[in-house]
């Protein structure tokens, strides 16, 4: 060590920069320079989450959106549902490129007398035109807030969707010919992925399948959009053949029609394949909005099943919904389930009291007027298991949800409350409920 009274002070100062400098430089090469994935010199390997996605080279994803939506709802899926996806393509009714990514106009090999002439297509040329300045911020408000009716949600775009179905199986089978399957989902579908490919590993690909969340209209029996769903490449060259075939027709069936899933569907069986019922491995709700006990029209409830797919995830929710599947992934060696949902992401939400939330009680109790009141009924009534309340009703429910915020500046309040210790019973009879059950399987 040297000694002060050996050096002039200036010297001194300068000594002592100097290993302050390259203490610094030790600090930086150590510490903060990153290590390499394959460098486990100084720690352990790090592993991308798309490493276990073993298979998803095989897949093509083509994500269906629409312009007055894509702005907004795109961006969380670059960092969430796109992050590990090598082959994919995003088509909308409106060519651009949002945060990198470009999006394909769909509608843009429709007959051209039809997007001229067919009403549908009004808002379509507009939009071709002026892009999204052609339409007033009074127009947009209200088609955002547009209600559903029997024959579709009652906006433009809307209307203009069912167009794209049939456009996007001929894209998809020519941008990707060879992919083995083909997953369509929508803007707010969320995937879970490792679970989808593990399911996907029990079906022969080089087959014709075609397998979604079931849905009726008529005699049709189709695949719900929402939910996402999944076609084997024999099944869609199949499909793409027979609207080559009868061009006219499909465009016929299409400006009758109001759903465009549902005319998918039909193509689909004109062409000999048949759906899949595959509820609950494809959901069509967010996992706060699902009455785990229903059946959908079929036989299985979704709490025992493994699950692939959830909709109507809105964008705030992609980045957290991602970390509690990346989380689960890592510290389980089991996909997750309906039931894992509940427990590990919707019951720690749930409380005896929630103010300004709505759990989507739905059975209309009369003649109550405070929150107490409401929460007495529900007591009174052996199964219910939550309630809400506003100053106009108070609602009970059998079924358990957890359902979503309402505005605090809302004109009608909610207050919502859940019955915790049914909800334990519940859990533990659901879960006794269980035997083999895993697959949605042919």
């Amino acid at each position: 060590m040297f000694s002060p009274s050996l050096f002039p002070r200036s010297t001194c100062r300068s000594l002592t920069v100097i290993w302050i400098f390259l203490f610094f430089l030790v600090y930086l090469y150590y510490f903060r320079n990153p290590v390499p994935a394959g460098d486990n010199s100084f720690q352990g390997k790090v592993q991308s989450p798309c490493d276990a996605l073993k298979g998803l080279e095989d897949i093509f994803v083509v994500l269906r959106t629409g312009a007055t939506e894509a702005p907004k709802k795109l961006p969380a899926h670059f960092t969430t549902t796109l992050r590990c996806v090598p082959n994919y393509a995003i088509y909308s009714d409106y060519e651009e490129d949002i945060e990198g990514h470009h999006v394909y106009n769909v509608l843009d090999e429709v007959n051209s007398d039809i997007i001229a002439t067919h009403p549908d297509f009004e808002y379509y040329r507009r939009l071709q035109e002026g892009g999204r300045e052609a339409f007033t911020a009074e127009e947009l408000a209200q088609w955002e807030n547009a209600k559903n009716t029997n024959g579709g949600r009652d906006s433009p775009g809307w209307r203009l969707d069912k167009w794209k179905f049939l456009p996007l199986a001929e894209k998809a089978l020519r941008r990707q010919p060879d992919a083995k399957w083909y997953i369509f989902i929508e803007s707010d579908t969320y995937m879970l992925w490792q679970t989808l490919l593990e399911w996907l590993s029990h079906f022969d690909a080089s087959k014709p399948y075609y397998m979604g969340m079931q849905m009726q209209i008529g005699d049709v029996v189709f695949a719900y959009g929402g939910g996402g769903f999944a076609i084997s490449n024999p099944a869609l060259k199949k499909v793409v053949a027979r609207r080559r075939e009868n061009l006219k027709f499909y465009d016929d069936l299409t400006a009758a029609h109001w759903a465009g899933d549902c005319v998918l569907g039909k193509a689909l069986a004109d062409a000999g394949v048949r759906l899949l019922w595959s509820f609950p491995t494809i959901a069509g709700d967010r996992p706060g909005d699902m009455d785990f006990n229903s059946t959908f029209g079929g036989k299985t409830k979704p709490w025992c099943y493994y699950a692939a797919s959830y909709h109507h995830i809105p964008p705030a929710e992609y980045s957290q919904f991602y970390r509690f599947e990346q989380n689960w992934n890592r510290e389980n060696t089991f996909r997750i389930r309906h039931r894992d949902m509940f427990r590990s992401y919707i019951l720690p939400r749930l409380s005896s009291e929630r103010v300004d939330w709505d759990n989507l009680s739905d059975v209309d109790e009369s003649d109550i007027t405070s929150f107490d009141d409401c929460r007495s009924a529900c007591e009174n009534q052996p199964d219910c298991r939550q309630f809400s309340f506003t100053a106009q009703s108070c609602k009970t429910s059998t079924a358990l949800k957890l359902g979503h915020q309402v505005p605090s500046d809302s004109a009608d309040r909610v207050k919502s409350g859940w019955m915790m210790e049914r909800v334990k019973d519940y859990v533990e009879s659901m879960d006794a409920s269980c035997g083999d059950e895993s697959w949605i399987l042919p």
